[in-house]
């Protein structure tokens, strides 16, 4: 990179980052934003959005892909590259990169979270060779086949009913009573035959030879196991933060997430975080802009009017 010192650079290009980088724009902010995996985050990975205003529903990707398009057309910079450490000297932040180093004045951390992994025998085994934590990159390649998917929350549910449309058999496998998720999602639910619910289960171990073949699971009731024949395992089981190169700068809570004024910022002067990665009650595409624009809002006032 040049030596050129941005007003602003934006770790993350979810949708709070974006929504950070079309406020920070439009503002006047010299703005650059930093994405190590593809633009629009968790959102990017839902099949169907149905709960963001003026949308009846729409492709994550889509929603994703058309935030992404105003970002560029506002002359915003984009780097792909991940950040490999945060620092501050003086008044001036230099986030390390893989593909560079970057100095900017103010600094927005909008890293998002990261997918919750089983821990299980097998699973690294077949990583990427029918194991996933991404229905609608993956569904595809399990057509009129059978899979698994673990878990009981809304994300789990989407992914099941995602892949009934694909797949000849989905067991949704978790270790409560019933699904946590909303009411909407177990209504879709009911419509689909081919999902096979499995309550009270755990996943013990996922088998295969080349490729997956069989999903070992476990009654908790009863502590029967069973070997279930599926081809793809889909894990749903929650997300993670991963903020730890950050906690020198950021003060974190105990799972791992930063802890921010109404403002989004934090302890140090000039650094603000915004989405999931923020320790907040509801976790939303919405929430998500909301406190993107707020915490840009903050970085324009932090430079232009020293608060």
């Amino acid at each position: 990179m040049d030596n050129k010192t941005y007003d602003l650079a934006i770790i993350g290009g979810g949708v709070a980052g974006m929504t950070a980088a079309i406020y920070a724009a439009r503002s006047g902010l010299s703005t650059i934003i930093i994405e190590k995996g593809g633009f629009g985050g968790q959102a990017a990975l839902t099949a169907k959005i149905e709960n963001y205003p003026s949308y009846k529903e729409i492709d994550g990707f889509q929603l994703a892909y058309d935030i992404k398009a105003q970002v560029d057309a506002l002359g915003v910079e984009s780097l792909s590259a991940e950040v490999t450490s945060l620092s501050k000297d003086g008044d001036i932040f230099k986030t390390a990169t893989n593909g560079g180093d970057i100095e900017s004045k103010t600094v927005i951390i909008a890293n998002g979270v990261r997918r919750r992994e089983l821990g299980i025998e097998g699973e690294e085994t077949y990583r990427g060779r029918g194991v996933s934590w991404c229905a609608v990159c993956d569904g595809g390649f399990f057509r009129k086949k059978k899979t698994a998917v673990i878990g009981a929350g809304n994300s789990a549910l989407g992914d099941a009913i995602y892949l009934a449309d694909l797949c000849e058999e989905v067991y949704l496998i978790f270790r409560r009573e019933r699904p946590t998720a909303t009411e909407s999602y177990l209504k879709q639910l009911e419509k689909y035959d081919n999902i096979k619910l499995m309550p009270r289960h755990i996943p013990l171990e996922i088998k295969g030879e080349t490729l997956v073949n069989a999903l070992k699971v476990k009654n908790i009731d009863t502590g029967d196991e069973t070997d279930i024949e599926v081809n793809g395992v889909f894990e749903a089981i929650g997300l993670i933060p991963d903020n730890d190169l950050f906690g020198s700068l950021a003060e974190l809570d105990d799972n791992g997430y930063f802890i921010t004024d109404n403002e989004m910022r934090t302890k140090t002067p000039g650094l603000f975080a915004a989405g999931d990665t923020r320790q907040k009650s509801l976790r939303q595409i919405v929430t998500a802009c909301s406190d993107g624009a707020q915490a840009a809002t903050s970085a324009h006032d932090y430079l232009k009017l020293g608060k």
